[in-house]
């Protein structure tokens, strides 16, 4: 210190000398004053760091699953859409990156949808669709499931995987809707044994908050059904929307567009403003406990059929 500012030190009263002091500490220590401020700003990097990408199943000329009683239409492709939205709309004001693999009423590749994400270096991958059941025995059918990616481990899996995969081409066996062309089958199996080894913990855990979360919702927004109507289970099909994703990554039906109150539900603001609110619950608790015991005890606990 020069002989200058010793004497204004020294000559100072002691409330001058307690700012110089503090003058002296700023100038020297900077980052350390950054850093008490830090936590607002480092989260929100921390936040936009983490990005979702949402894709609205089907679009365009492929409609999805539709209901039609021959007064009103409804296209799983267009509630895909309106869901997606809100839930992007909802992640943005709490500072997520997010993106949507469709905006609007167009048609995507399904391997696009992937590939978006993988370019994007997403974080998450959630894909939103509609159930159905033609059976006329099944239309008191309700409630939600969420898929990982995996061999199907029953019939009603690999039918609903055949569905979803239908805007492939041909591939399905005789009666069912198409699934992946044969020519791409083997080398699609091997590309999701590799990632599937890498992400499944993971995915198991973001289906599973997923899927947790929009049961006990719309089990009370929906006339307050008991829960066990409403949750049909984490389960594993081999989604090919599924199959080229790098991060971890679900499937969810979000109800069946052939029953009343799911149809209802999905159809009304109120019933849309629940379930995205629950899905980016899902999506900000997968976010805050990864890495965590947390996120060991809600694995443990998931249960996948």
């Amino acid at each position: 210190m020069n002989r200058k500012l010793t004497n204004i030190f020294n000559e100072s009263a002691p409330i001058g000398r307690l700012a110089f002091a503090l003058i002296a500490f700023l100038f020297v220590f900077p980052e350390l004053v950054w850093a008490s401020s830090a936590p607002p700003s480092v989260l929100t990097r921390s936040l936009n760091a983490f990005r979702v990408v949402i894709d609205p199943g089907h679009g365009g000329a492929d409609y999805g699953t539709i209901y039609d009683n021959g007064k009103i239409k409804i296209a799983e492709k267009n509630i895909t859409l309106a869901l997606a939205r809100r839930v992007a709309e909802k992640l943005r004001k709490r500072g997520y990156t997010v993106f949507l693999t469709r905006n609007a009423d167009r048609e995507v590749a399904l391997p696009a949808r992937t590939a978006m994400a993988n370019k994007l270096h997403a974080n998450v991958f959630i894909s939103i669709h509609m159930n159905s059941t033609a059976s006329p025995q099944g239309l008191a059918t309700e409630g939600i499931e969420t898929y990982i990616l995996n061999n199907a481990t029953d019939e009603s899996s690999r039918r609903l995987a055949h569905f979803e995969n239908a805007v492939l081409g041909a591939g399905a066996p005789e009666g069912e809707p198409e699934s992946l062309p044969p020519e791409n089958l083997d080398v699609a199996l091997i590309l999701k044994d590799l990632r599937l080894d890498a992400n499944l913990s993971e995915s198991k855990r973001l289906a599973c908050a997923i899927q947790d979360g929009l049961v006990s919702a719309t089990s009370q927004l929906n006339g307050r059904r008991p829960i066990q109507h409403r949750n049909r289970g984490v389960k594993q099909a081999l989604f090919y929307v599924l199959l080229g994703a790098d991060m971890p990554s679900a499937l969810l039906e979000a109800g069946f567009l052939t029953h009343p109150r799911d149809r209802a539900l999905v159809l009304s603001p109120e019933g849309q403003n629940v379930m995205s609110g629950s899905i980016v619950k899902a999506i900000e608790q997968f976010r805050r406990t990864k890495g965590t015991t947390h996120s060991m005890s809600a694995l443990s606990r998931c249960k996948v059929n």
